[in-house]
């Protein structure tokens, strides 16, 4: 199933209500649809907010999801400027208080917690993310990169 995203918030939340539903739909555990819904939230906030070009014309996102026996995948692609969430966005101090710590980076540092295995790639103009999960428990292990 793909999912097209509206390159803004309203869109967003649209989107991650639709992931959401589907998930539930396909009867993926409770703390499976939670992390990947958390995750596309927090992914797809950062590509309306600073993926792409100021004005920048034909903003494409889209999210495929894919269920088989043991896993689920979603496949997040966006044509906005290169950017790799595994490698180019910067670890959060998690060791400073609220108070002390900079607003934002937790939610890729989230993601990088919750989800099992994630792969980016950038592909004929497009940042392609790929979230896989295994459908019945959400055990984060290592990325592949």
């Amino acid at each position: 199933m793909r999912i097209s995203v509206s390159p803004d918030l309203e869109g967003v939340r649209d989107a991650v209500a639709g992931i959401e539903g589907w998930c539930i739909g396909q009867g993926l555990a409770d703390d499976v649809v939670f992390h990947l819904q958390l995750s596309m939230d927090e992914l797809l906030t950062n590509i309306v907010s600073y993926g792409f070009e100021e004005g920048a014309a034909d903003q494409t996102i889209t999210v495929d999801m894919r269920l088989d026996e043991s896993e689920v995948e979603l496949l997040l692609r966006d044509n906005g400027r290169p950017f790799n969430p595994l490698e180019d966005a910067a670890t959060p101090d998690v060791d400073l208080s609220v108070e002390d710590r900079p607003i934002g980076g937790l939610g890729i540092f989230l993601t990088k917690q919750f989800i099992r295995t994630l792969a980016y790639r950038r592909a004929e103009g497009f940042n392609c993310l790929t979230l896989k999960q295994p459908r019945s428990a959400a055990e984060p292990g290592e990325q592949d990169g």
